[in-house]
């Protein structure tokens, strides 16, 4: 993989590409582009400097393979910082298909989290509105796709299927995508890590989610990204819960990755660090359900144990599943010196749960939204950068808006 300058416009033998491009992981010298043929081929991705004279070339050489399902990721580095690329794949372009690095001075971002999403119209109007919007990073939080089996065939098909709709096709083109998963498409409702069969479901995620890493040593999904002052946590509820015990007590997130949480926040030296997963980290929902925070009382003090004792700052929470978007204060001053403040986002679609409006005594927000995001945005102010945290529908009405102001600007 090579730096290539030409005057010549790179031509390729064409390809079939059935679903993608993707854009994973963008950093200031680097890009992560997911495609899938419809065979075992070979096809080059090009990537070219819109700034550069005469006109520069990244060639990338790729194979796709029957055993990944004709998938592929590329990893392009060393490129320029705040530099606007266009790139081809196996000599085919698009308008969509373009992305600008980070700069090295990263202090904006726009980040839209959600859950909870389908192939329908509702679900594709709030990804015409991310498209408009501009931002910077699309998180999907889980539950997109549903899928409801650990069957490898099947859960291949499903993500194909999603990734199929245009208007989303068109969205992570050229926009950043970065995910986990929660039950559904962890593979059955409400369920935990004793799911037979979660290492297909795994292998598939790994396969059709061009995320940064994936857990670690083949177990689990967790993962962690940077965009200007934020670094978000993606968090894995479901390959470890209960499948480990410590005096009696059932896990949640397994030693494995409480281990990567505990190092990854001590290394952060950002101002303002985003944990969310898809199960909600407080138990105030639909009567019956099991799968949140709020059913494992132990591992949440395990994580305000961790803040407290390393002296994280800048920690926001971000969760989705339950069809319901509301914003919770976790009462944490006398622990952890500040409040937790809980976003929840859900759902996509437009299959609300009433139920799910259950009473907590931080309750700050809550509202039954369909087609509804969360957006994360960033900005400088004078010495400051703040952090706001806007709900929002398909025609870009903010529901519920909050601003958090540095936690270093005081230090």
């Amino acid at each position: 993989m090579c730096l290539v300058t030409s005057i010549l416009i790179f031509q390729a033998t064409l390809v079939s590409i059935t679903h993608g491009p993707i854009l994973g992981d963008l950093t200031s010298n680097s890009v992560r582009i997911w495609i899938r043929t419809d065979s075992a081929e070979k096809v080059e991705v090009v990537l070219q400097d819109m700034k550069s004279e005469p006109p520069s070339f990244h060639h990338f050489p790729l194979t796709t393979t029957e055993e990944n399902d004709f998938t592929v990721k590329l990893h392009a580095k060393i490129l320029k910082p705040n530099t606007i690329y266009t790139y081809t794949i196996g000599g085919k372009e698009h308008k969509d298909w373009h992305f600008t690095t980070r700069p090295l001075q990263d202090i904006t971002a726009r980040i839209a989290f959600g859950s909870c999403a389908n192939e329908k119209e509702g679900s594709t109007k709030v990804w015409n509105r991310l498209n408009g919007d501009n931002i910077d990073a699309l998180v999907l939080l889980g539950d997109t796709p549903y899928i409801d089996t650990t069957d490898l065939t099947t859960q291949r098909k499903r993500y194909r299927e999603f990734s199929a709709v245009p208007a989303f096709a068109s969205l992570v083109s050229h926009t950043p995508l970065y995910a986990t998963w929660d039950d559904h498409d962890f593979g059955r409702n409400d369920t935990d890590g004793n799911l037979e069969g979660k290492e297909f479901s795994r292998q598939a995620f790994s396969e059709y989610r061009p995320n940064p890493s994936c857990g670690q040593n083949g177990q689990g999904i967790y993962t962690s990204f940077v965009q200007g002052p934020i670094e978000v946590f993606l968090l894995d509820a479901r390959w470890f819960a209960r499948t480990e015990v410590s005096n009696n007590i059932p896990t949640l997130l397994g030693k494995q990755q409480w281990a990567w949480l505990e190092r990854s926040l001590k290394a952060s030296t950002l101002p303002f660090k985003i944990l969310a997963c898809g199960m909600i980290f407080n138990g105030a929902t639909r009567l019956g359900k099991t799968d949140h925070w709020g059913a494992y009382p132990t591992e949440y003090l395990r994580l305000l144990s961790i803040i407290k004792r390393n002296k994280i700052s800048g920690v926001v929470l971000v969760s989705g599943d339950i069809h319901w978007s509301r914003v919770i204060k976790h009462n944490t001053t006398d622990t952890i010196d500040y409040d937790l403040h809980e976003f929840i986002t859900s759902p996509i679609h437009e299959n609300l749960i009433v139920a799910a409006d259950a009473y907590h005594e931080g309750l700050v927000f809550s509202i039954g939204e369909p087609n509804s995001f969360l957006l994360v945005e960033t900005k400088k102010n004078k010495d400051d950068i703040e952090l706001t945290m806007s709900l929002r529908n398909a025609e870009g009405e903010i529901l519920y808006s909050h601003v958090f102001d540095s936690p270093l600007a005081s230090q």
